[in-house]
């Protein structure tokens, strides 16, 4: 096939097969264009996605913001009926105080004999009643206005002397209605109907009423309307407010009054929100919560509280912006240090290898450290160990002619030198103990030799041991032994291993001297060994006495008590016959040694029942008791 020399937008690549082949330059910036194109429809669809999560957000952020708003405004009208309940109470408790006084005094019997005499005057003179009327007891209670007399509903007289009383309602149920005066101050009057027309008016002072029973009321507004909707009593501008329900037309008050008056109509319990201008020209959002007359307490009055409700919101509005102002900017700076800490995360790798290097150095400098601390102790037991056993031997022939001496002397003195006799058997007695010392400070320096090992009972060897340390317990302690390890038997040295039997028993002996107690004593087949138990009640050991109760001389008695070697020697003991040696105390409990020796098994002894023990095999008879 014929191949043109030029090809437009094409090259001659030869193939493996030795023809050529045709590689066009449009299929390649073809599917880089189709590359571009699938990368910028990419962008635009997370741009769209990144925009409507935006407004979703903003959507949802406004959503909540509304609904803050609405559970703030719940709080709020929860918290003004709780007010309005009070002022409610305070109110009944005002008004009822005074009409119960007021029927006290209008049922007194000079009252009646005096309205029967001027019925029954021929003058119709008023002198006499109106100056009993005027000195009535109800001048004390801080409501009392006035008291009338009405006759067929014209009044007759007054305390006070004043006229042109008029009642604008009716009486309601309780006896009480709105009226006025010639000067159209409004008053509240307790009616009592006596008889032949005769009834008696004692007027309340409404704001008297107002600020006995309310107060000022500061931060928060009070608003009254009457049950009939006749007159409405508010505090403004440090003054209380008495005026007709229609007078309000035109005032800060006018809706207010009109709320009031729908929820009277409905005798619904209501709140409103309403915005209101001050008198600097602004506004701001005040809220009205209304509990109607009939559904109060007295009966008498329909009650409002008002508040500012901007001032109320803006505190939680100005938290919650907050909270939004600095999440995004959390979110933001967490973005940010994301990125720096991917731009981090290179630099650190090596660091971080480093750090795992001086890891590894420091842990085998402190492995070295301690190995180093472990030398030092062990090179000062064994410094120790050499210097007592050359300290015991000089002692020792030191102490052999005292002790000899001391005897012969002692024999030689005459039988009536009975106190000279005394002083020398002290010395004896002294040499004793001071040998008994020497001798502990001779085995603490000795390692015996396992050479000389035998095979060990040590049931046998605690029985015999605690019957050594008989003379020496206290007659308030009481020793019990429990021992269930069998046929199991244990290699060492009698003498030794008895030796550590009898100083942790006289330990514990010394621990419950004073108070007394119980020291059991026990073994077992534990760890695939033989655990020796020993079990006191006596004072026990705090952690810092628990740490150094092994060491060389160390000791909690008093001067003259202990040498400190005691313990040293059972944990030198328990060292040269691979035994393991637990301590567990606690203070005003007691303590407990546990000593684990290695088993062994003799060759002699009977055939009996073979069991395995946390991993150890004895032989044992299978009538063994476990005894005590």
């Amino acid at each position: 096939m014929d191949i043109p020399e030029k090809i437009s937008n094409s090259e001659k690549t030869p193939d493996n097969s030795g023809e050529i082949r045709i590689f066009d330059k449009g299929d390649v910036f073809g599917k880089r264009t189709e590359k571009a194109s699938a990368g910028r429809i990419l962008f635009i669809a997370g741009f769209i996605v990144a925009i409507l999560c935006i407004g979703i957000g903003i959507f949802k952020a406004w959503e909540a913001f509304r609904e803050f708003d609405e559970t703030i405004m719940r709080e709020k009208d929860s918290q003004f009926y709780s007010l309005i309940s009070s002022e409610d109470i305070s109110l009944e408790n005002s008004l009822d105080s005074f009409c119960r006084e007021a029927e006290t005094y209008f049922e007194r019997q000079g009252l009646n004999q005096l309205v029967k005499e001027w019925r029954e005057s021929e003058d119709g003179s008023t002198g006499d009643l109106r100056e009993y009327i005027s000195s009535n007891n109800l001048t004390e209670n801080p409501l009392y206005s006035d008291i009338l007399m009405m006759k067929d509903g014209s009044q007759v007289l007054s305390a006070s002397g004043r006229k042109g009383f008029s009642m604008l309602t009716d009486a309601d149920g309780r006896g009480i209605r709105i009226c006025t005066d010639e000067g159209g101050r409004y008053y509240m009057a307790y009616e009592t109907v006596a008889s032949e027309g005769i009834s008696y008016e004692a007027l309340i002072d409404l704001e008297k009423l107002y600020l006995t029973s309310l107060g000022e009321n500061r931060g928060r507004g009070v608003i009254l309307v009457d049950s009939t909707s006749t007159i409405l009593i508010a505090r403004q501008r440090g003054e209380t407010l008495i005026i007709p329900v229609a007078e309000a037309d035109g005032t800060k008050l006018s809706r207010h009054r009109d709320f009031m008056i729908e929820s009277q109509g409905t005798q619904q319990s209501g709140g409103l929100s309403i915005d209101v201008e001050d008198n600097k020209g602004h506004t701001h959002t005040e809220r009205i919560v209304v509990q109607p007359s009939g559904r109060t307490t007295n009966g008498e009055f329909a009650i409002g509280i008002t508040a500012d409700f901007d001032e109320a919101l803006r505190p939680s509005r100005h938290a919650a912006e907050m909270i939004l102002f600095f999440g995004g900017m959390t979110v933001a700076g967490i973005i940010v240090l994301i990125f720096m800490l991917i731009l981090l995360r290179r630099a650190n790798t090596a660091n971080e290898r480093d750090l795992e290097v001086l890891k590894k150095k420091n842990t085998a400098m402190e492995e070295l450290n301690q190995n180093m601390q472990a030398l030092a102790h062990h090179q000062r037991l064994e410094t120790i160990g050499t210097m007592t056993a050359s300290i015991a031997h000089d002692f020792n022939n030191l102490l052999t002619p005292i002790m000899g001496y001391s005897i012969m002397a002692a024999e030689m003195l005459p039988d009536d030198q009975t106190e000279i006799q005394d002083y020398m058997m002290e010395v004896y007695n002294a040499s004793v103990k001071a040998k008994d010392i020497v001798q502990r400070l001779a085995d603490l320096s000795k390692k015996g030799k396992e050479e000389s090992y035998k095979v060990l009972d040590p049931v046998e060897v605690i029985r015999n041991s605690l019957k050594v340390t008989l003379p020496a317990k206290p007659k308030n302690v009481d020793v019990r032994g429990r021992f269930s390890s069998g046929l199991a038997r244990i290699r060492g040295d009698a003498t030794q291993v008895s030796q550590l039997v009898i100083n942790i028993v006289l330990n514990a002996y010394d621990a419950m001297r004073e108070k007394g107690g119980t020291l059991t004593v026990s073994t077992r087949i534990e760890e695939g060994g033989v655990a020796m138990r020993f079990n006191d009640t006596g004072t026990g050991m705090d952690a810092e006495t628990l740490a150094r109760i092994f060491d060389p001389f160390y000791t909690t008695k008093e001067s003259g008590k202990g040498t400190g070697l005691g313990l040293a020697i059972v944990h030198q003991i328990c060292d040269t016959h691979n035994a393991k040696v637990y301590v567990d105390s606690e203070p005003g409990v007691g303590t407990e040694f546990r000593i684990i020796f290695p088993i062994v098994q003799e060759e002699n002894m009977d055939k009996a029942t073979t069991r395995v023990i946390n991993g150890a095999e004895i032989r044992e008879r299978l009538d063994t008791p476990a005894g005590d």
